[in-house]
């Protein structure tokens, strides 16, 4: 059964939220998610988000800010006359769903709330993209959602981004 938006709950991760039932083939996901990520909050490298569906924590999505190269994105892609070498973004430093719901939205319904919170954020800071750094296993999932491969690539993990800014002007 898929999970609709509506019906999740999202919050910012805190001391008093209990994570010890959420669990995650991706087991650096999950360590990062118990051990690191209230930390690496508190010092402000990144925030934390957690999804719930009926009090059950389903799934997380940190985020950090971000910048990427202009020679590294799709040719046609460009801001014309841009003046610098980086476009400011945001980038989805880590995203996990829960194994016992996979499948049923989660990660779609996390990706949408990303791309709130970017347009969001664009309205107060530069910032029209997301990046994403993923393993082989997730390029799919990300490219079924408008992400696309940057020219440069890194070591194990495959660099993605999505223009929303570009995407917004071409709906309206």
């Amino acid at each position: 059964m898929k999970i609709s938006k509506e019906e999740l709950t999202f919050s910012i991760l805190s001391s008093d939220d209990d994570l010890s039932g959420f669990s995650c083939c991706e087991k650096d996901l999950e360590g990062f998610l118990k051990y690191d990520a209230l930390d690496s909050q508190k010092n402000r490298i990144s925030v934390t988000h957690l999804v719930y569906w009926d009090k059950i924590l389903v799934g997380f999505y940190t985020l950090i800010s971000d910048s990427i190269e202009v020679r590294g994105i799709q040719e046609d892609d460009g801001i014309r006359g841009y003046p610098y070498s980086r476009y400011p973004a945001l980038k989805i430093a880590r995203l996990a769903t829960d194994d016992r719901f996979k499948k049923r939205n989660i990660g779609k319904n996390m990706l949408l709330k990303i791309l709130v919170t970017a347009i969001n954020l664009s309205h107060h800071v530069g910032c029209r993209i997301l990046t994403v750094d993923v393993k082989p296993g997730s390029f799919g999932f990300y490219e079924k959602y408008g992400f696309t491969r940057t020219i440069r690539k890194q070591s194990d993990s495959i660099p993605m981004y999505r223009d929303f800014h570009r995407a917004l002007i071409e709906q309206s």
